[in-house]
């Protein structure tokens, strides 16, 4: 078996690389809506107080969301700062 290197908080970039994530930006602010979902996608953190600070995401809460929809999740996972 083999180790899957993740960084602890996901970039958009990682999300997309690293991940796979198919999504747009704007697709992805609408899964995270509680309003309009009942399993939202996990919300979005930000380093500092700034608007314009990148977006991140706790690689858990994603790949535990992606598990509850029936994605494939690799159990030996490493991460990385």
């Amino acid at each position: 078996m083999f180790n899957v290197v993740l960084p602890l908080y996901l970039s958009w970039k990682d999300l997309k690389s690293k991940v796979g994530w198919p999504y747009s930006r704007t697709h992805t602010s609408r899964l995270s809506d509680p309003r309009k979902n009942a399993d939202p996608f996990p919300r979005v953190l930000k380093a500092v107080r700034d608007r314009n600070s990148h977006p991140q995401w706790y690689t858990l809460d994603v790949l535990s969301w992606l598990k509850r929809r029936g994605f494939p999740v690799p159990e030996n996972l490493t991460f990385s700062s």
